[in-house]
């Protein structure tokens, strides 16, 4: 039976249809500027390049988790969600008006990536607000079943859509479904009870707080290792759904766009799997064992992927591999939580978002080696690596599989 504490907080209620539909938009936002870099260019290095720059804004993430710490976090995530909208709108008048070219696709996936590193960090500083420590395991796994959830849901509408409608029926879509996200964060200054605030921030220098956000990461052991294994596995495994999947979908199994999206689709059906495995267990022990475990899975599942040339088998292999990816971001989101202070939550979620930066270097460096080598050797040579990065961190920090 699922537990759904978290969802009896009205404030926290109306946050999650707002994930729920930010989230939507972003994937379908990724899935299809995947596919048009690819249609504009027939390069894998520009696909690399694009998607690069959708994550490059995470450069900035730790300032923005300093804003999170000191601002009003409800008005930074609607001004991230006007932003974002922006952004759809000005793709869909250019595809409209035939004037989109890979100079447009770059300059604006570099601006919504800064929405992008407003968002993420200032959302998960908001969670233990609105809900409190014994629903914050719960919370952060519903948060994490409403981004899976939409990882299905927005790469079907994107990549159903663009065969069906074209690039400006997909992008309308998108620009719609941030509207609506839109409607959920404004509703939120009509709760009937104040949301919980984390003790008062101090009132210092910016700068002077982003040192402090850093110096309380390094020396808080669990902190830190948690974010390297983020950094790594952010670098080698993730790019499998940003830069490797278009690829394989036109490369290897020849599956066009419709087959993008199903794949993308159902490793979000795999991860969604996962977060209500999570949900249901609760607030439950060992769980620094099951970051462990999927921190070896999901490379595993890699490499089996780079070796299958069969459509059917990559959608079986691609579900294990959402599965091992939902359980080790839910689980490290809930650790990195649990073990900081709430003074310091909005600085710590910004350096955890931060982290994300070697997302966009590792997608680049992907469609550089799968150009130059192939991409299945490509994707091979990541899994391989990670495994390798995730035993010897295992090795050197055995605490982290006893972590609570």
């Amino acid at each position: 039976m699922f537990k759904v504490g978290a969802l009896r907080h009205r404030n926290f209620r109306i946050l999650w249809i707002a994930t729920l539909l930010s989230s939507t938009a972003r994937w379908a936002d990724l899935v299809v500027v995947g596919w048009l870099t690819l249609v504009l260019t027939d390069s894998p290095l520009m696909v690399g390049i694009v998607t690069g720059c959708k994550m490059a804004g995470y450069l900035l993430a730790p300032m923005m988790g300093v804003l999170a710490d000191r601002m009003d976090r409800r008005k930074l995530l609607i001004m991230a969600s006007l932003i974002s909208g922006g952004v759809t709108l000005t793709m869909l008048v250019l595809l409209l008006t035939d004037s989109l070219s890979i100079g447009h696709l770059i300059v604006l996936s570099l601006i919504s990536s800064l929405t992008w590193a407003l968002d993420h960090p200032t959302r998960q500083a908001f969670t233990p607000d609105l809900v409190g420590k014994d629903d914050l395991t719960n919370a952060v796994a519903m948060n994490a079943v409403a981004t899976e959830m939409t990882v299905v849901i927005g790469p079907a509408f994107g990549g159903l859509l663009i065969p069906a409608f074209g690039m400006s029926g997909a992008y309308a879509l998108i620009a719609f479904i941030y509207l609506l996200d839109l409607g959920a964060l404004l509703r939120l200054k009509h709760a009937k009870h104040p949301i919980e605030q984390a003790p008062p921030r101090k009132h210092e220098p910016p700068l002077k707080s982003l040192i402090a956000g850093f110096h309380y990461a390094w020396s808080h052991q669990t902190v830190f290792v948690l974010l390297l294994i983020a950094f790594m596995l952010n670098f080698f495994v993730a790019p499998y759904r940003y830069s490797f999947l278009p690829l394989f979908s036109r490369y290897v199994l020849d599956a066009g766009p419709t087959g993008y999206g199903m794949l993308t689709a159902t490793a979000g059906l795999g991860a969604l799997t996962a977060g209500l495995l999570v949900v249901s267990l609760g607030n439950f022990k060992r769980r620094g064992l099951f970051v462990v475990i999927g921190g070896l899975l999901w490379p595993a599942t890699l490499f089996m992927f780079s070796l299958s040339d069969s459509y059917y088998l990559s959608l079986g292999i691609v579900f294990f591999a959402g599965l091992a990816q939902a359980i080790t971001w839910t689980l490290i989101a809930t650790l990195i939580l649990s073990n900081t202070a709430p003074e310091m939550r909005g600085r710590v979620m910004g350096l955890r978002t931060g982290v994300v930066i070697s997302l966009p270097f590792g997608n680049l460096f992907a469609g550089a080696v799968a150009e130059r080598f192939g991409v299945q050797i490509a994707l091979g040579a990541y899994g391989i690596c990670a495994a390798a990065l995730m035993v010897w961190i295992i090795l050197k920090v055995p605490a982290l599989r006893k972590l609570q």
